[in-house]
This record gives C-alpha cells, sequence and structure tokens, in this order.
C-alpha cells in the first residue's frame, strides 16, 4: 500500500508554520544561533525526543532511531540568518532584530527539517536503522557550519545525506530536481598589489599601486573569456578595493577582494593560478608585485544520482510527477552542504517557494525575499518519504 505524508503533514503545518514564522523574527547570524538551537532542541524534547547532541557550537543532532539496522540517512537543514535589513513593514512577524533577516529561507529549512524529525519520530517503527537530522549553524559565513559537521565525524556511519534549499524561482508546490553538479563550488581571494609611495606631484618618483590595480582587475576579465573553456561556468566577480592614505599621496598597496565560482573541481584547483599569472604580469609590467591570498570556500556540490531518485521518488509520492521540474544546469551560488556531498553520496532539490499570483519574485538575500508557506508541508512530506523508504 502507497503511504502518503501528504496528509500527515497538512496536520501539522499550523506548528511547522509557527516555527518558521518565530525563527523569521527573531534570526541569528552564522554561529551565534544560540536561540534557535534552543528553540528547536525544547520542540524536541517536548515531542519526546532525546537523542539530542550539540554540534558546531551552536548546532544540534537529533537521532531518530528504529528497529536495529547498520544503515543511516542524513537529513539536513541550515539555520543562520544574514546582515541584511528587512523591507517588509506588511509582514506580521518581520524581523526584530535591526540589519538582520532570514533572506535565504533558513528559517524554512530548519522548520521543515523539525516538522519531519517529528513526523519521524511518530513513525519510528517503520524505519528500519537511523534517522540523523541535522540542525547546522553557520552556511553563510566563515567558519562553516558544514565543515565543521563533517570533521566532528557526524557523517561517520552515514550512508547518504539529502537536503533542500527554497527557490522563489519555482511556483510553491513544485521541486527542482539535477544529477551531478547543482552549485558552484566557491573561493574568496585577496590580491594584495605593492607599489611604492611618492608625492602626487612627481608621480614618476612612485609606483602607483591604485592604478596597477585597476589595470588588474581589467585584465582578470580575461580569466574567463580567454582562459577558460567556454563551456566551463565560471563566474569572477571583484567586490572591493581598498588603497591609499590620503588623496595626494601615491598609493603604496592596494588590496583587491573577490570570488569565483565554477562548476568543476578541476577548474577550482585552477582559478587561483590563472588569477596570480594575471595580476603578477600586469604587476610586473610596471614593476610592482603582488601577493595572492586564497580561502578555499565550499566544494562544487555533487548530487549522486541514486540519492536523487530517492528524492524523485518521494517527491512523485508526495506531490505528482507532473510537479517534479529537471533543472537543465546547475547555478553558481555555493553551498556547505557541498561538504557532505564530497564525504558520503547525497543530494540537495530545490523547492519552489513563488506564490501563484507573483510574477516578479524577489531573489535570494533580498530585503523583500518572499516565501509562500504552502511549501512547507510539501518539504516536511519529501523529507518523511525519502526517510521511510531508505529505511525501510
Amino acid at each position: 500500500m502507497e503511504r502518503d505524508t501528504r496528509v500527515l503533514s497538512i496536520e501539522m503545518v499550523e506548528q511547522i508554520t509557527s516555527i518558521r514564522r518565530a525563527i523569521h523574527q527573531h534570526p541569528e547570524l552564522s554561529n551565534q544561533e544560540h536561540a534557535t538551537q534552543a528553540l528547536v532542541e525544547r520542540t524536541l524534547r517536548d515531542a519526546g525526543l532525546d537523542c539530542i547532541s550539540t554540534v558546531a557550537g551552536t548546532g544540534l543532532i537529533v537521532d531518530i532511531h528504529g528497529t536495529p539496522a547498520n544503515k543511516q540517512l542524513v537529513l539536513r537543514a541550515d539555520m543562520d540568518a544574514l546582515p541584511i535589513q528587512e523591507e517588509r513593514p506588511d509582514l506580521p512577524f518581520a524581523s526584530g532584530q535591526p540589519g538582520v533577516m532570514h533572506a535565504c529561507g533558513h528559517d524554512a529549512h530548519t522548520a521543515m527539517l523539525l516538522g519531519a524529525a517529528l513526523l519521524l519520530h511518530q513513525s519510528r517503527d517503520q524505519l528500519k536503522g537511523t534517522v540523523r537530522c541535522v540542525f547546522q549553524p553557520a552556511e553563510e559565513a566563515e567558519p562553516l557550519g558544514g565543515r565543521a559537521v563533517v570533521e566532528a565525524g557526524v557523517l561517520e556511519n552515514a550512508d547518504a545525506a539529502l537536503a533542500l534549499h527554497i527557490d522563489p524561482d519555482i511556483e510553491a508546490g513544485s521541486i527542482g530536481l539535477r544529477d551531478g553538479a547543482m552549485l558552484a563550488g566557491g573561493m574568496e581571494f585577496t590580491l594584495t598589489v605593492k607599489g611604492r609611495s611618492a608625492h602626487a606631484a612627481r608621480p614618476h618618483h612612485g609606483m602607483d599601486s591604485i592604478y596597477i590595480a585597476a589595470c588588474i582587475v581589467q585584465a582578470l576579465q580575461s580569466v574567463v573569456s580567454r582562459r577558460v573553456d567556454p563551456l566551463e561556468p565560471c563566474v569572477l566577480t571583484i567586490g572591493k578595493i581598498h588603497g591609499g592614505t590620503a588623496k595626494n599621496i601615491i598609493a603604496q598597496q592596494t588590496i583587491i577582494e573577490g570570488t569565483a565560482r565554477v562548476l568543476s573541481e578541476s577548474l577550482r584547483e585552477a582559478v587561483p593560478g590563472l588569477i596570480l599569472d594575471t595580476a603578477k604580469s600586469i604587476a610586473a609590467m610596471h614593476g610592482a608585485t603582488v601577493e595572492l591570498d586564497v580561502a578555499p570556500g565550499e566544494p562544487v556540490l555533487e548530487n549522486a544520482p541514486e540519492v536523487n531518485r530517492l528524492a524523485r521518488r518521494a517527491a512523485n509520492r508526495v506531490i505528482g510527477a507532473e510537479q517534479i521540474i529537471d533543472l537543465p544546469v546547475g547555478t553558481m551560488g555555493s553551498e556547505d552542504f557541498a561538504f557532505y556531498t564530497q564525504r558520503i553520496p547525497g543530494a540537495m532539490f530545490r523547492l519552489g517557494v513563488r506564490a501563484p499570483d507573483d510574477r516578479h519574485p524577489h531573489p535570494l538575500h533580498h530585503p523583500k525575499l518572499n516565501v509562500d508557506e504552502s511549501a512547507l508541508p510539501v518539504g516536511a512530506a519529501i523529507f518523511v518519504e525519502a526517510a521511510l523508504e531508505f529505511l525501510s
């Protein structure tokens, strides 16, 4: 007989929605998720779950044990907010924390996984093995929670991992799936251009690091257009430049900060060398020097086909095949769930949260991001269905 967790999830929709609104109203930045951690733990313990432990400082793990079996599925949600001022005065549960907002849907992610944990606890007699629910901190900022969770050994006995991310471009009630590269691997880099200081009236006595930095910024665009295969997605962005100490002094040093995002690990390894080669050649042409520092960031998030198929079958039972979208390409955002999928087979699917009448939805990380809450029971139900099948 086919299971149907849609009914269970709809019965819990008020609780899941209430939890999401409470978290949205009290957002916390990366590695500061103390109140969110406490809310999740309190809700779990009130429902009778007690196999709970902390991870990565402000994260939580809850294990839901079925009948003894050497099989484990990890379900993961992130909990942190962003340093963004919300611009939704119409929202009764708008952020009460100035300059902090859940603009990436992590409030919804946490509420859905919490709802799934409660449902799976009720259905634990159907599980042959363990569901490990990871409420992870710090997806948005270093030190990244995904890395910390993996380094803490949370995945040591796990066979697979599943996560979701809201998507305001997909209508609520639908999901997006893709095998292979789902999200980009990222890195942050800093180039330090070292010239020579001089009086602004005598530029020939100096070596203008600001001018040289400007030349480097222009030349870096050729890394993507001329040194990377056009069929390989690559985005290189310079987001910050700082140089000089006074307006009448030739700047001795200028710092360039940026990010690079790619959809293959081989290119991720090659990009720092391409950046440094380009910057060094420009600096040398002007008699200056340049140094490169790279913070590796997240690896490419590769969806394992077998876990993706599990998510597809679960979604088919919850929303029907007609609501499942096959995504043609990955996206250039990054996600630290990639640390999980680098270690064990895993997959992340996109959960639509666009209201049917919203023709111009605001993107993730926007101060007016809207989440159609009818999607919340869908996400929770897919988690539950996937776990029940995996551990059947």
